[in-house]
């Protein structure tokens, strides 16, 4: 579908074309907060509530006052914005950062 638009010039109106598509990139997943840490079991319960949560199956970073600390795999979402994560490697703590580099 293609759509023109106008432009008002001093002599007329003249025809405009629509910009050019580039490439389209998906949208990467929002930061999240680390809510609960789970040790003994190896996993991580990830808040990203008003963000985009991430989808299965992907490896997030975990950062802690801006330093990289850990790494985390995402499993599956438990509720509308939380989602568990296995931790990978790093002392992961609530209240670290989560995000997708």
């Amino acid at each position: 579908m293609f759509l023109v638009g106008c432009k008002s010039t001093k002599n007329g109106t003249e025809v405009v074309a629509p910009p050019k598509k580039g490439a389209v990139t998906p949208a990467k997943s929002g930061v999240g907060k680390v809510a609960l840490v789970d040790v003994d079991l190896g996993f991580v319960v990830l808040d990203y509530t008003l963000q985009k949560v991430p989808r299965p199956e992907l490896r997030l970073t975990v950062y802690r006052a801006g330093l990289k600390i850990g790494q985390v795999t995402t499993t599956r979402q438990t509720e509308d914005s939380y989602i568990i994560a296995d931790i990978n490697t790093g002392l992961i703590q609530a209240g670290d950062e989560v995000r997708e580099d």
